[in-house]
């Protein structure tokens, strides 16, 4: 059973789907409608790739490329363009900033390559706002694989027990239990917010 005795000082983010719009698949269907190709056939060819990709092993753009050289369509600029779908998740920076200034320690834990999480930090301003970030791609392993949550924990100093880590898939957040972190399943803010509130966190 789970000690629960040391006060939660740690909040751990994914991204993709909590902070900002897990893109990947909406930007698959528009590939798959701009060149009348079955979804079913890109989708496929994302699960033997992207895990490469959120290794470091494959860069974003040869993702793209590869992906579609699957069902014989050569990428152009625009298929391997990220911009246009980078969009915040209504609420999920919003939980950050206000745990900032409760004076918690505050890190991304996430699945991602090397160029999309570069873009994002970028774009906003991610190494200003948290205190570590963790990315996939630099460590070769991906969630929901339990080395990279022992990582997260060694290179915040920070035990499972002060630590919550907050997520859109049930498999990483399941992980995040079984380590002994408090994993939180990510539906909306409102409903984080609410558990987070339970679990005697200060957010206001």
């Amino acid at each position: 059973m789970k000690g629960n005795t040391r006060e939660i000082t740690t909040i751990f983010f994914d991204v993709g789907g909590v902070l900002l719009i897990d893109f990947i698949d909406w930007k698959i269907k528009d590939l798959a409608a701009k060149y009348s190709v079955e979804e079913s056939l890109l989708f496929e060819a994302k699960k033997n790739l992207r895990p490469k990709a959120d290794a470091g092993e494959l860069s974003d753009p040869d993702f793209w490329k590869l992906l579609l050289k699957t069902v014989d369509i050569t990428a152009d600029d625009d298929d391997i363009d990220l911009e246009p779908y980078m969009k915040k998740v209504d609420g999920g920076l919003d939980i950050v900033n206000k745990l900032k200034e409760s004076g918690y320690k505050i890190a991304i834990l996430s699945n991602d390559s090397v160029e999309m999480s570069n873009h994002r930090r970028q774009k906003y301003g991610f190494d200003n706002i948290f205190d570590h970030i963790i990315i996939s791609c630099y460590h070769h392993v991906i969630k929901p694989n339990r080395r990279i949550y022992e990582i997260a924990l060694e290179e915040m100093n920070v035990t499972p027990e002060e630590s919550v880590f907050i997520d859109d898939r049930k498999e990483n957040v399941d992980t995040a239990n079984n380590v002994g972190i408090t994993g939180i399943f990510f539906e909306n803010s409102t409903q984080v917010t609410n558990r987070l509130k339970e679990l005697r966190i200060n957010i206001k």
